[in-house]
């Protein structure tokens, strides 16, 4: 019986990832009113991976809320296969804190949420 050689798996992402199970929205278009549940499976500092269903079309760039942690990332969609989707970050907000005009409806949405989430 011959052994298999280890597979050489190019790492390409710059930071580590933990791999997570939380739950969080997709937001996008005019004030953000096109929204779909999701869960984030893993993030970095750089970016994360959320399943969502395949049936929600998302758009190269929209907002990832992360209710837990109170938090709008402005994402760029890097990967799409069947219900799991790959971002990098590129700006991240404080929803306790005042937000720009173009997020209010994410902030909006996670006051509004966040007592029935026990955060």
């Amino acid at each position: 019986m011959t052994t298999r050689p280890a597979v050489n798996w190019n790492e390409r992402r710059t930071e580590p990832r933990e791999s997570v199970s939380i739950r969080a929205r997709v937001l996008h278009g005019q004030g953000l009113a096109m929204w779909a549940d999701c869960v984030i499976k893993d993030i970095s500092a750089a970016g994360a991976k959320i399943e969502l269903s395949h049936f929600h079309k998302i758009p190269p760039r929209f907002v990832l809320l992360h209710f837990e942690a109170g938090t709008a990332f402005e994402v760029v969609l890097k990967w799409r296969r069947a219900d799991l989707a790959g971002m990098a970050f590129e700006h991240r907000h404080d929803l306790q804190a005042e937000v720009p005009a173009h997020l209010k409806a994410a902030r909006e949405q996670w006051l509004a949420l966040k007592p029935s989430l026990g955060l």
